[in-house]
């Protein structure tokens, strides 16, 4: 697995590229835009070869681009599906501009606002449905993209779907297109969602290779979990401190079915220094390449 970690485009997208650099990583992700707000700048010819430059001269492979939170393509509200759709477009068009390998996104949610029907099958269903036909669109609207769509695993709050590999299945094989439409797991999203991966480890990917398939996987998200198992809340915690812990790490990091993908830490930064990455990746590096004796501290100097 090639590692990195959640870079920082402020004062410029190609920064981004020179923090990863900076911290060890191998790849990496990004915001493209500000994440908390529906409009952006148009990026310039300039902009985006001076990043392309940097992400060149870092080394970095199989950049990946977080798309906004602000995003809902499973709303039944056709308005406001459509300005989701909007800025769907629009962060896919920019990854293309910057040669993103990947457009990694939140399925979305049925926002029904009885809690008795946050897990009904019905419900849940058609959102799914909802999601694909947005991206379905964008695969069509973009016919000869090179920017793959990478559905990511939610943890199961509110009325969010994709929480379960069942639906995450079946919102890859509404849209069809393995070309273009991957899958990205992230390990504590999971792990909130029931996936038990300290106890259960062989048995979670059994499930996922029947419901979504191993095929599907390009990437994950390295996040250790504040919360236990089942919590349905999406809180991050850094590796290994918490719930999932050294052992799932250490298999996780050794499991010759992952050696293709690419791994991006999104775990808390104390006091928003990315040293914090660079101490994880160092640590993630030492049991991927099995030189547990130079494991590094995880402690801030």
């Amino acid at each position: 697995m090639i590692l990195g970690g959640h870079n920082s485009i402020k004062g410029g997208l190609h920064n981004a590229a020179i923090e990863a650099a900076s911290i060890g990583g191998e790849t990496m992700q990004i915001f493209c835009k500000s994440q908390r707000q529906w409009k952006a700048k148009p990026i310039e010819p300039e902009q985006a070869a001076l990043f392309r430059e940097e992400v060149a001269r870092a080394g970095l492979e199989r950049v990946m681009v977080h798309d906004s939170y602000l995003i809902n393509m499973g709303t039944p509200d056709d308005a406001k599906r459509e300005n989701a759709y909007q800025a769907f477009a629009t962060e896919l068009e920019r990854c293309e501009a910057l040669g993103a390998a990947y457009l990694n996104f939140h399925p979305g949610s049925h926002t029904h606002p009885s809690k008795p029907m946050r897990d009904d099958k019905a419900e849940r269903e058609a959102c799914l449905d909802r999601i694909a036909a947005c991206m379905t669109r964008a695969l069509d609207d973009f016919p000869d993209g090179k920017t793959m769509l990478v559905i990511e695993n939610a943890a199961g709050q509110g009325t969010n779907v994709g929480s379960t590999w069942a639906e995450v299945g079946y919102l890859a094989d509404a849209v069809g297109d393995e070309r273009r439409v991957g899958v990205c797991v992230d390990t504590q999203h999971a792990w909130a969602a029931g996936y038990d991966w300290v106890d259960d480890y062989d048995a979670v990917w059994d499930d996922f290779d029947g419901q979504v398939g191993l095929r599907r996987l390009v990437a994950f998200h390295l996040n250790d979990s504040k919360q236990p198992l089942g919590a349905r809340v999406d809180r991050h915690d850094n590796i290994p401190t918490g719930h999932l812990g050294e052992a799932f790490w250490r298999t996780l990091m050794t499991d010759g079915r992952f050696s293709g993908a690419a791994g991006y830490l999104e775990t808390p930064l104390e006091d928003g220094d990315v040293g914090t990455y660079k101490r994880e990746l160092a640590y993630l590096r030492a049991l991927r390449d099995g030189t547990e004796a130079a494991l590094p501290s995880l402690q801030a100097a």
